[in-house]
């Protein structure tokens, strides 16, 4: 029977890489953007390399969190970062996903359910959530990609 920490990391992996039960993946859906389309945007939105940047600060946020650097926090210059290049940056997302996942693995699922310092929120909605800001974030780009090409 797998851990809690577990199911966790499997949600995590299918959401980001495949076999995700809502529908592509993270990886699926930025293996085949158009490099001319990825600083577009609709309107006020952010662009797609905004947007993946920004996923790849909130990874970084939670592991650090899980790492226990309760003062960490994204600055204003992290949260939507610009980019030279998709592969750049969805290098940077699978990095910064790996991190996380390599942290979650190593934290005590009995302190799931305590608040992350500073916060007011627990660790077991935090790494929830961040699982949810992708996908959230990911129908954006899903839109930016369908519009634009």
């Amino acid at each position: 029977m797998k851990t809690e920490i577990q199911k966790i990391c499997d949600i995590l992996t299918h959401s980001f890489k495949k076999n995700a039960w809502h529908g592509p993946a993270v990886l699926e859906v930025l293996s085949d953007i158009d490099e001319n389309i990825v600083d577009n945007k609709i309107n006020t939105t952010h662009s797609i390399l905004e947007l993946v940047g920004h996923m790849t600060a909130w990874k970084t946020f939670v592991t650090e969190k899980l790492q226990g650097n309760e003062s960490f926090d994204v600055s204003e210059e992290m949260n939507f970062p610009t980019s030279k290049s998709l592969s750049e940056a969805v290098n940077s997302l699978r990095k910064s996903q790996e991190k996380l996942l390599q942290s979650l693995k190593q934290f005590p699922a009995e302190r799931l359910t305590e608040v992350v310092p500073n916060r007011p929120y627990k660790f077991f909605t935090m790494i929830h959530g961040v699982i949810h800001h992708d996908l959230y974030h990911l129908g954006q780009i899903v839109l930016i990609k369908r519009i634009h090409e």
